[in-house]
């Protein structure tokens, strides 16, 4: 996937100065890789890509921006997060009889 921007500043009808990415002309999937590639841009040059993230669920290969207060986010959403805790109290409950 290819995606080239010029970010700019702008102003208009009375917002404040805020980013542009592509021309208000520019098809929906443009605008869906020039808003991508620039958010990508300023979290790897305002974080270092240190709040970039992969899912620590083994079954799932989602990456993420941890935006997490403490930058200790390990999975891409709560619901893998639970589905990964159920299966680490499963089996270490499994060996257990009633």
């Amino acid at each position: 996937m290819e995606a080239t921007i010029r970010p700019w500043v702008t102003t208009h009808d009375g917002l404040q100065p805020h980013l542009h990415f592509v021309p208000d002309s520019a098809d929906v999937l443009s605008r869906v890789k020039a808003v991508t590639a620039g958010g990508l841009a300023f979290v790897l040059c305002w974080e270092g890509g240190a709040r970039l993230g992969r899912c620590m669920r083994s079954e799932c290969s989602r990456a993420y921006v941890d935006t997490s207060r403490n930058g200790r986010r390990r999975y891409c959403t709560a619901r893998c997060g639970n589905t990964e805790a159920v299966m680490r109290h499963r089996s270490r409950h499994s060996g257990l009889k009633p």
